[in-house]
């Protein structure tokens, strides 16, 4: 009897970091939107967030866990299932089901938040602040537009 083989990968340094990186940005920019309505909800918001971001998507999500050379746990395959088209090679099944909630959580949310601060008080910073996570949020979304839309 065959056992099917399962495809891994060997992630370069710069995906693991910079891709983990501009997750954890990504999270932050979320987390001070919450922070500018009510300052307390922010480490709330960065907790669950972050919890199904790295343990549910990233711990749980990936079929290959402990094959891939560099990546472990998970942690470089949430760069590519976030930014890259072909991000979806061993992702289990529950966390694609998962990925359009966590996509809302850190992109929907936020951006309402941020546009009832604006309408609030009109700031350079959280125009900024709202204009890199809108970046993140197309270009992320035009990628796993499938995956979101289900």
């Amino acid at each position: 009897m065959d056992v099917p083989q399962r495809k891994t990968k060997d992630y370069s340094k710069s995906e693991l970091i910079f891709g983990n990186l501009a997750i954890v940005l990504w999270i932050l920019l979320g987390a001070y939107s919450c922070y500018l309505i009510y300052p307390l909800s922010a480490i709330g918001f960065a907790a669950l967030a972050s919890f199904l971001v790295f343990f549910e998507l990233g711990k749980h999500g990936c079929q290959t866990c402990y094959l891939c050379k560099t990546c472990t746990i998970g942690i470089g395959k949430l760069p590519e299932l976030f930014f890259r088209k072909a991000g979806t090679a061993n992702v289990n099944k529950k966390a694609m089901k998962l990925f359009p909630l966590v996509f809302l959580l850190l992109s929907l949310v936020p951006i309402i938040l941020f546009v009832i601060s604006i309408i609030q008080t009109m700031t350079f910073l959280k125009i900024l602040t709202l204009a890199l996570l809108l970046s993140f949020s197309i270009y992320s979304g035009a990628i796993r537009k499938k995956a979101i839309i289900k």
